[in-house]
Order: structure tokens, then sequence, then C-alpha cells
């Protein structure tokens, strides 16, 4: 059920109506480990790549192979544990910072304050405490990472996750996602700041 080598895209083809399709003869390689920005106007269908990466749909044309098993023959419970998705709409309970980031399971204490710190939480908790009850800003998005981080995706899928988000509070969660070592990220931004882009292994 790991993931080792890389993601293949070959020959892609799909449209959400048969006869005009959002991507075309998509030819592309994720490499475990690395970190890729994928940029692009409006329709492009960036965030459609993603959800057929998640295998929200198996009506398109050409391969998806995750270490050269198609994603069309990996169960929906496997590609669960091997993604996890950042979207801008985190979910949160109204409960502490840790019960959210936890799912109210058990998890050794070393591994949640692991989590905690590679997501950048550990600032925040610092100055508002554990037990702080979530709301707004860019600690939603944090919690999300720090959820796949405890879940030990390997993979970490980012959809426009910091696009209702400061420009300052957006730069940090990119700097924790890409700070994140040992994790493949793929990442749609229409953030197009040299700082940032530059860190990325590839821009798409």
């Amino acid at each position: 059920n790991g993931f080792s080598e890389k993601i293949e895209v070959k020959d892609l083809t799909y449209g959400y109506e048969p006869e005009s399709p959002v991507l075309k003869d998509l030819d592309v390689q994720f490499d475990a480990g690395k970190s890729y920005a994928i940029v692009g106007g409006s329709g492009s269908g960036k965030s459609t790549l993603l959800n057929l990466l998640m295998g929200s749909s198996s009506n398109y044309q050409g391969e998806i192979c995750i270490d050269g098993v198609s994603i069309k023959n990996i169960e929906s419970e496997s590609l669960y544990q091997l993604m996890t998705s950042v979207q801008q709409n985190v979910f949160v309970f109204n409960d502490t910072i840790r019960n959210n980031v936890t799912m109210f399971h058990e998890f050794p204490d070393k591994e949640v304050t692991l989590a905690l710190e590679r997501s950048g939480l550990s600032e925040f908790i610092e100055k508002h405490g554990e037990e702080f009850v979530c709301g707004e800003g860019g600690e939603r998005q944090r919690i999300s990472i720090a959820r796949a981080l405890l879940r030990k995706s390997p993979i970490l899928l980012v959809d426009e996750a910091t696009a209702a988000l400061d420009a300052a509070t957006a730069r940090a969660v990119s700097f924790s996602i890409l700070n994140l070592v040992g994790m493949t990220r793929i990442v749609v931004t229409h953030r197009l700041e040299e700082a940032i882009l530059r860190r990325y292994d590839k821009i798409l």
C-alpha cells in the first residue's frame, strides 16, 4: 500500500461532457518526495487533474498509474490511505486544535507534537494554547496538513488552499507545505510569487 516511485499520467483526456474535454493528451510524471506547482487559468483543468488522481472518475481516456499500477485497479480505501487533499474549505469541529488534528483518535503524543510542528501549528499553539477552539484563518489549512502527517499519507494534494488567506498567512502556509520533506506535494495555486514558485521542484 506504500508509494515509493512515481505517479504517471499518460495521454490523459477527460471532459465532464465527453465532446468538450477539459484535459487533452496530458502527459506528466510526479516523482515520489518531490513538490509540484500546477498553475494555469481558470477552467484549465487544474482541479480536475487533482480530482482524477484521487479517483473521482474512471471515465477518462489514457492512464493514471501509481508505482506502475493503474488507479482503476486500486481500491478507493487504499487510494485514501495514499493521498490527503487540502482544500480551501477545511472542515473543523468546534473543538480544540489537538482534537481537530487527531480527529478524536488516539495517537502517541510524540507523533501529534511532530505533526503540529511540521504543519506550522506550534507557534500558533504557543500563543493560544492547545485547548484553543478553532476559528478562521490559516490554521484550518495547517490542521488539514497536520491530519495528513498523522495519517502518514505519502501524497499531499493541495487545491487552492491558500486562496482565501491574506498574503502573509498564505505565504507561511505555502512554506509549511514546501518544507514537508519526504512527502510528494502536488499544489494547485493561483499565487505566482517567485519566492514560493522557485522552491518547487517543478512547475506545470
